[in-house]
C-alpha cells in the first residue's frame, strides 16, 4: 500500500507552521483515498465448506470397434446367405480377438455369423446388446451362395462395375448400392447419436465396414475396397465433441 501524501501549506516555514484548519481537510481527502485503494484490493470471501467443489467438465470421445465376423463355414463363398454359421476357426478368430476388451454396447445384424457371437459375447461383459438389420452385408440377389469363380463364369461384366463403378451396381433380383449405402448410413447416424462417449463395438460384415469407413473418412465406396478387410480384425474409429474423427488403427488382431 502506498505512503499517505505529505500535506504541506506553501506559505509555511519552520517559524510559521501551518495552521490545523488548513490540515484537516487535507489529511481526510488522503485518508479516505488511502480506504479506496484498500477496499480495490481486498480479498473476497472464502469458500463456503458446506458446498462441494465444481467439477471440470470432461467429454469422452465415442470409440468404435468395427469387426468382421470369423470364417464361416463354407468360406468360399462370394456372398454367405444369412444363416450360414460360423466355422469353427471363426469361433476360435472371435473369442481370441475379443478376449481382452470391454464395451459398453455391442450392434450386431441378425444374421448367424454375426449376431451368434455377439450376443454370447455381450452376455460375458455384461452389456447392453443391440440387434440392427441396417447393419446386414449387402443382398446380393442371384450371387448369395456362389463362389466368386462362378460368378465370373456367369456375369464378369457386373462383377467388374462392382468393383470399378460400385455407386452404380445393382445386384441381379438383388439390392443396388445406392440403397445399400442409404440404410448402412441411417444405423449409422443413429448409433452416433444414441452412444455419445460409449465404447461401442459393432461386430458385422466387410461391406459394411466399407460404407462405414467411406462415411467417416469422406472417402468414396470404390476407394474403400483398398483397405483389405480380413475375418476378425478391428478398425478402430474416435469420435470428438469438436468434430475431429480419427482412424485409430485398422485390420488390428486385438483393441
Amino acid at each position: 500500500m502506498a505512503d499517505k501524501p505529505l500535506v504541506t501549506d506553501p506559505a509555511s516555514t519552520e517559524e510559521n507552521p501551518p495552521t490545523v484548519s488548513k490540515a484537516e481537510p487535507a489529511v481526510e481527502v488522503a485518508t479516505d483515498s488511502v480506504i479506496k485503494s484498500e477496499d480495490k484490493f481486498a480479498p473476497s470471501a472464502p469458500p463456503d465448506p458446506s458446498e462441494p467443489p465444481a467439477q471440470p467438465k470432461t467429454t469422452l470421445p465415442l470409440s468404435v470397434d468395427l469387426l468382421r465376423h470369423g470364417q464361416v463355414a463354407t468360406p468360399s463363398m462370394f456372398s454367405a446367405p444369412s444363416g450360414e454359421p460360423l466355422g469353427m476357426a471363426g469361433w476360435k478368430q472371435l473369442t481370441l480377438a475379443t478376449q481382452n476388451t470391454h464395451w459398453d454396447v455391442i450392434i450386431a445384424p441378425p444374421t448367424r455369423r454375426c449376431h451368434d457371437f455377439a450376443r454370447l459375447l455381450a452376455q460375458r461383459l455384461s452389456c447392453e446388446f443391440r440387434v440392427d438389420e441396417r447393419f446386414c452385408e449387402m443382398n446380393f440377389g442371384d450371387w448369395v451362395g456362389l463362389s466368386q469363380q462362378e460368378i465370373i463364369a456367369r456375369d464378369p461384366e457386373l462383377l467388374q462395375q462392382y468393383y470399378f463403378q460400385p455407386r452404380r451396381f445393382h445386384a441381379p433380383r438383388g439390392e443396388s448400392m445406392e440403397l445399400f449405402m442409404m440404410r448402412v448410413h441411417q444405423g449409422w447416424e443413429e448409433l452416433l447419436t444414441s452412444c455419445a462417449e460409449q465404447r461401442v463395438l459393432i461386430l458385422t460384415h466387410t461391406g459394411v465396414i466399407r460404407v462405414i469407413l467411406g462415411k467417416a473418412l469422406d472417402l468414396l465406396y470404390q476407394k474403400t475396397l483398398r483397405f483389405e478387410v480380413d475375418y476378425a480384425r478391428f478398425s478402430r474409429l474416435s469420435f470428438y465433441p469438436d468434430g475431429e474423427i480419427v482412424l485409430s488403427g485398422h485390420g488390428l488382431a486385438t483393441v
